[in-house]
């Protein structure tokens, strides 16, 4: 008996143009995907440098305030420092004359302010690769034009410190401090955001009549105050440079101003 096939039961043959729609498809799938992928990527990377930044600027603003108060603080000191200049030839056995001259040492030798910038955030800028998100390039200048006026600012405080070390040793070594924990000959007091004294009785405290040792208290004031000028020079160009730059990355990247 003769089986005869119908027409129905013999498989399609898909033409060339059918293959060709299915491939362009899924090429289209694939690359919608791709698309869509790379556009959340960019999203988040856009979104953590802006985190990025804005840790940045708190950092930027907390360095603002530290470097205003160094630097009123440095100035105070210069200022006692150049006063101690005129006492050069004063009679110290005179109370008054004595009290001033200790007065002028006590705070230009044993005050030290220095400034240590908040870097948390660009350390942290560098460590977990966001500083390559910064598109634009002046952005990132900017960032590091800051850095290097910190690290010109911390050179001068490094020859700073050493005239401070020094210029401390010399002035121990000419003024008896033995009586500086004697309540009845000095009083301590908290005034103006400043831990300050009134020396009561000035005989209390022995000064050496070595001309020499007297000498070199005069003239590493003269050295440290101009030392601390310099600093404060610096501090003032840096805090400068970094109100400009927290208006420029807030202005940026859109970021609030408080």
């Amino acid at each position: 008996m003769e089986v005869h096939k119908h027409p129905h039961h013999v498989a399609h043959k898909k033409k060339l143009g059918e293959y060709l729609l299915e491939f362009f498809m899924l090429f289209l799938a694939v690359f919608l995907g791709f698309l869509v992928e790379n556009y959340r990527e960019k999203v988040t990377d856009r979104e953590k440098e802006k985190q990025a930044i804005e840790s940045l600027v708190k950092c930027l603003a907390s360095d603002t305030v530290q470097l205003n108060v160094i630097i009123n603080s440095n100035f105070k000191v210069m200022n006692h420092l150049d006063s101690l200049a005129f006492f050069k030839n004063a009679d110290l056995a005179n109370e008054e004359m004595k009290r001033r001259f200790l007065l002028h040492g006590m705070i230009g030798f044993n005050e030290d302010w220095y400034f240590k910038t908040n870097d948390a955030a660009l350390q942290q800028l560098k460590s977990s690769g966001i500083l390559r998100l910064i598109r634009k390039q002046n952005i990132s200048d900017s960032i590091f034009k800051y850095e290097l006026k910190n690290k010109t600012t911390i050179s001068q405080e490094t020859d700073t410190y050493y005239l401070w070390k020094k210029s401390l040793d010399d002035y121990m070594n000419a003024v008896d401090y033995t009586y500086f924990r004697d309540s009845n000959a000095i009083k301590y007091f908290y005034k103006e955001n400043y831990f300050q004294f009134e020396i009561l009785k000035p005989v209390a405290f022995p000064i050496t009549t070595d001309k020499e040792k007297l000498n070199k208290i005069f003239g590493n004031a003269a050295q440290l105050a101009a030392s601390e000028e310099f600093y404060g020079i610096n501090m003032k160009d840096q805090l400068a440079y970094c109100i400009v730059l927290i208006g420029f990355l807030k202005s940026e990247y859109q970021l609030e101003t408080e």
